[in-house]
């Protein structure tokens, strides 16, 4: 049996299961890594990727060289498979760093976080969910290096998509001040 997923289904099982992150992790933690996720997004898409390459593949050899020999050699520029290879790696990194700096700056346990937490976390798990497959989409679509068996989301689906989740975001919100407000209610009865 084969399973072909559309762009369509890709991009709703993705946002699903950045959407139960959220919710699992909270908004405190979930906050600090949309802060990661964007920072990655921006400083690669401002070209970081080519930056973090040039340091890897060009200026560390070289600066390695000098120090060891005294002479200074240049390397030749990093191919494209390098330049893409350093990219994903650095996205990576600072992606996961947002995770765990989020777990070490928050560190309780789900079962102590209130319903209002959970349910607000779902709003920045959706946003870094988003951009997160944007900036994929993104690579693995302008990249002839890559292939991948499931189909990209193209940039008009993601952006259609944008009110939907909008919606979502505006029902997790409303639900989360009613957490919060039925649980104040309930802690001044006592």
């Amino acid at each position: 049996m084969l399973l072909l997923l559309t762009s369509q289904q890709c991009f709703l099982i993705s946002i699903i299961a950045f959407g139960l992150i959220g919710f699992f992790r909270g908004w405190r933690r979930e906050v600090i890594s949309l802060a990661f996720a964007l920072t990655a997004v921006l400083f690669l898409l401002l070209n970081g990727g080519t930056a973090v390459a040039q340091l890897v593949f060009v200026k560390t050899p070289s600066a390695f060289q000098y120090f060891t020999s005294g002479k200074v050699q240049t390397f030749p520029q990093p191919s494209p498979t390098a330049v893409l290879a350093s990219t994903l790696i650095a996205f990576a990194l600072i992606v996961l760093l947002g995770y765990y700096i989020g777990n070490r700056a928050f560190p309780s346990k789900s079962s102590t976080l209130s319903a209002a937490d959970h349910l607000l976390g779902i709003l920045p798990g959706l946003v870094t969910g988003y951009f997160l497959i944007t900036y994929i989409s993104k690579i693995f679509a302008t990249s002839p290096i890559i292939s991948v068996g499931v189909g990209t989301p193209t940039q008009s689906l993601l952006s259609d998509s944008l009110p939907l989740l909008f919606i979502v975001a505006v029902v997790a919100v409303i639900a989360g001040l009613i957490a919060a407000r039925a649980k104040k209610s309930s802690a001044t009865k006592k």
